[in-house]
Parts: structure tokens; C-alpha cells; sequence
């Protein structure tokens, strides 16, 4: 009865971070739960799969439950109502665990459905459309390639994290019985430490300034650039047929600025996504990065990454490039001022003083302090209101929902051309190997 009410009393703040099983209650998955649970043979197996699937519905009802009226929020808060909603959770784990048909059907609800709309193909002519947005891919790549490392100067504002905790590698991750690597608490801030990378970012206005969203007393939502922060959040990919542990950075600027009312890509809130894939002794085998919408989906190898790239294995092409330093070492990006597109990656070290950043969890942006209790960044769609932008008018044919605007982790379609999603685990594996 109480898992029946739950979602009708949070509708108006459901999170989108993950799936909820239909006809599976007191379960939600992401892509990476999906990808295991038809290999999750042994009883141990499928009940650790299973708590992983409670453990998000209870993550999410807390965010939801956050952004209640405070009536509300202490009716769900009462210790004796989440003891009954934990003892659901537990029930529907014992029983999906005892019978191998219903854990089958769990399973094949468990996949995440995609973020592309194809009546927006369909309408939009999508075959004849696909030429058009591989001429422009294909421009934003050459222009990629042709690069050049930066020169350091005044114009180029520092920021590096706040000095790291001591973490010798290599590193041993131990993994469970999903074969995911597992770091406890203490080892995983310290690789968030020592990966955090360093950033070098053009100034021609206070857009230029890193720093973190927030709510203001009369409920509007507002940007702190003296905040500086790097928004923190862990996931894992297969590669070759191995778990590997994955560190997500995500940096916010207060907006893109038009140069003019009809430039297509500004608008409000901008950032990046820096992800560094791990192996197994904690050093870097990958790096890769996105824009908050989805797109410009970039590779990086270090000099001592053993991967090698697959060739035509995609419609849609990814830039990649080898680095001149070696997976040990914290990279450091240079965006551009304006349109903040991420120009080059190294390691140097600037001379020039710095502003120190702070790591924080993503997760905190599902809940916000705000006048009525929490509110997320993010609305039920998993986009950030209000950052729409004018190119979504052109790219609708692709499929992907309001192109161009800011995403929850989760959400981030990165192909115009064909089908990819930044956290589908299978991802690296169509590119490298």
C-alpha cells in the first residue's frame, strides 16, 4: 500500500536519474544494473543485484521525499514508515531471489529505455537529415584536430583542486560478486583526489568563472562563481570483457553568452563532463569528455594506455587523441572563454596563481536548499529548466529532447547519428579495445 502511495505523493518532483521497474515496485536501475542482471547467474548473484536495485528506489525516494511540502516530507520521514517501505524493499528481493522466472521478468524490465524520440525521426526525415549533421560533426572534428597547444599567460585564469590525499599506486580494487571493482569510501575520495584534474580556462568576461548553482530566498535559481566546485560522481564501463571503475567530474559556468539574441548555442548554465576510466591498479586508462547536453563526445589516451581505437565501428565518429603524458598523472584542460569548448588537454602546470576548487557530489544538485525544504537542478525530464537553447529548433530530427540543454547524470544521448548514451557501460567497447 505505502509503495502505491509514494509515487502519486512525489509526482511533481519524480527524479530521472533512474528507471523504475515497471510492475517491480521498491526497484529502479541504470545502465550499468541493466547490463548485469542477465549475467547475474548465482543466488549471491542475483540477490546483490537485487539490493542494488532497492538501494537506488531508496536513493531516489529520498530525493523525492526531500522536495515534499513539510507536511509531507514528515508524514514519508516518519521512522516507522521507512522501516515499512525498507521491509517492502526486502520482500520483493527474497522473492524475485527464490524464483528464477520472476527474477528473469526483473531483468528485462530493468532496461533503461533509451533518450531518443523516434517520432521526432520519423517526422523530422531523419535519413535525409543525417548527411546535414555528419557534414557538421565532421567540421567540429577536423577543427579538433587541428589544435594547437596553447600558450600559458595572464588571460588564462587558474584553478587546481585542493591538495590531494597520498594514494600510492598501483592501487589493488577488489571486486564483488558482479565483478564490479569496489574502492571503500576513503579509497575513492583519494582517487578523486588524485585524478582531480587541473583547469586553465580564457577570460573575457565573469562568465569565464567556474562555480556552483543554487536557490535564493525567493525560490529563483542563481549562480555562486566565488563556489568554485568540481561536482564528483562514480560509475563503472566493460572493456575487453573487464569491469573498470570510472571517476566523473563535472565543472559549471553561470551561462554560455549570446553575442547576439539569434545565436543558437548560448544560454543560461554551461559546463563540461571530464570522466577518467580506471584500471585496475588506479591509474588512468581513458579519459573522455562531454558538453552538459550530450554533446562533443571526445577521447583521451594516456601515453601508457595499452588501448587502441576501433575503426568504423560507429556512425557517428569520436575525436581521439594520444596524450603526451602517462595515466599516473592529473590532466590539465584548457577551455576556451565564451562558448568554454575544452581546446586542449595536457599536463602542464601553470606559474600563474591559482584558484582552488573543492569536490563535491553530484548527487547534491537533486537537492538543493531551497525555501520550501530541496529542490533538484534538475525537473522530472532530467533537464535543467531553463537552459533550453535555439538549436534545439534545427536538431529536433535527431531524436535527442531539446538539444542543447544541460542534463541529469543519466540522461546525456552524445550521437546525432545513431544511438549512444554517455553511461551505457558498453560504450568504450564500441571504440576501443
Amino acid at each position: 500500500m505505502l509503495f502505491s502511495q509514494l509515487p502519486e505523493a512525489t509526482q511533481a518532483h519524480q527524479d530521472a536519474q533512474y528507471h523504475r521497474l515497471p510492475g517491480f515496485i521498491g526497484l529502479r536501475s541504470d545502465r550499468v544494473l541493466a547490463a548485469l542482471g542477465a549475467s547475474a547467474g548465482s543466488p549471491p548473484q542475483r540477490r546483490l543485484w537485487l539490493q542494488h536495485l532497492a538501494e537506488r528506489d531508496a536513493e531516489a525516494s529520498r530525493v523525492e521525499i526531500g522536495q515534499l511540502p513539510a507536511s509531507q516530507r514528515r508524514y514519508w520521514n516518519n521512522p516507522a514508515r521507512q522501516e515499512a517501505l525498507g521491509a517492502c524493499r526486502a520482500q520483493q528481493i527474497e522473492r524475485l531471489s527464490s524464483d528464477p522466472e520472476a527474477f528473469a521478468r526483473a531483468v528485462e524490465a530493468a532496461q533503461v529505455p533509451d533518450d531518443y524520440r523516434d517520432w521526432a525521426r520519423t517526422l523530422g526525415l531523419y535519413p535525409l537529415f543525417k548527411p546535414i549533421l555528419r557534414r557538421g560533426i565532421a567540421a567540429w572534428q577536423q577543427a579538433a584536430a587541428d589544435a594547437s597547444a596553447p600558450a600559458d599567460g595572464a588571460h588564462w585564469l587558474s584553478y587546481q583542486p585542493i591538495a590531494p590525499l597520498a594514494l600510492p599506486l598501483p592501487l589493488r580494487l577488489a571486486e564483488d560478486d558482479l565483478g564490479l571493482p569496489q574502492a571503500d569510501a576513503q579509497q575513492l575520495d583519494a582517487l578523486f583526489a588524485r585524478h582531480a584534474p587541473w583547469l586553465k580556462i580564457a577570460q573575457a568576461s565573469r562568465n569565464d568563472r567556474i562555480g556552483s548553482p543554487y536557490y535564493r530566498h525567493d525560490g529563483g535559481r542563481e549562480f555562486n562563481p566565488l563556489h568554485a566546485r568540481l561536482y564528483q560522481h562514480s560509475s563503472w564501463s566493460q572493456l575487453n570483457g573487464r569491469w573498470h571503475l570510472q571517476l566523473i567530474y563535472q565543472l559549471w559556468f553561470s551561462q554560455r553568452p549570446k553575442p547576439n539574441t539569434l545565436d543558437l548555442y548560448g544560454g543560461e548554465l554551461d559546463g563540461l563532463l571530464w570522466r577518467v576510466t580506471l584500471d585496475r591498479q588506479g591509474k588512468a586508462l581513458l579519459y573522455d569528455s562531454i558538453h552538459p547536453c550530450g554533446c562533443w563526445h571526445s577521447f583521451y589516451l594516456p601515453a601508457d594506455s595499452p588501448l587502441q581505437v576501433r575503426r568504423n565501428v560507429d556512425e557517428e565518429a569520436r575525436q581521439t587523441q594520444r596524450l603526451e603524458f602517462d595515466g599516473d598523472t592529473p590532466a590539465t584542460l584548457w577551455l576556451s572563454a565564451g562558448e568554454h569548448r575544452l581546446h586542449w588537454v595536457d599536463a602542464r602546470r601553470s606559474p600563474y596563481p591559482a584558484v582552488h576548487y573543492q569536490r563535491q557530489a553530484l548527487d547534491q544538485l537533486r537537492g538543493l536548499p531551497h525555501p520550501q525544504g530541496r529542490r533538484s537542478l534538475y525537473a522530472n525530464d532530467g533537464l535543467v529548466p531553463g537552459s533550453e537553447r535555439l538549436e534545439r529548433w534545427l536538431l529536433w530530427p535527431s531524436g535527442v529532447a531539446s538539444p542543447g540543454a544541460m542534463r541529469q547524470w543519466g540522461r546525456h544521448a552524445t550521437a546525432f547519428i545513431g544511438r549512444a548514451h554517455f553511461d551505457d557501460p558498453h560504450l568504450l567497447g564500441r571504440y576501443f579495445q
